[in-house]
């Protein structure tokens, strides 16, 4: 947000411990990937294994994703899946 006008964030879906990011959008320079950070750290605070970027980039990298095998990728959802699913809208 800047001031009243939103300038920049993401959706996705949260299933358990996990998150799938389906799109981000940036009015600002940068604003997405902001928006992208304060995510992974809401997601730290509360313990989730996995965010799905769903396509690798050299920028997402240079953001902290890894790439990873299809068998760990599936590993670690496994576990997420045992956790509570968050419900409903969040805003920051």
């Amino acid at each position: 947000w800047e001031g009243d006008q939103l300038v920049g964030g993401l959706y996705g879906v949260s299933i358990g411990g996990a998150f799938f990011g389906e799109s981000m959008f940036s009015e600002r320079p940068n604003a997405s990937k902001f928006a992208l950070i304060k995510l992974a750290q809401r997601l730290d605070d509360r313990e989730f294994h996995l965010i799905d970027c769903q396509i690798y980039s050299k920028h997402l990298e240079n953001l902290g994703a890894q790439l990873i095998s299809r068998s760990e990728f599936l590993d670690i959802l496994d576990v997420a899946m045992d956790e509570p699913t968050y419900v409903g809208q969040w805003k920051v």
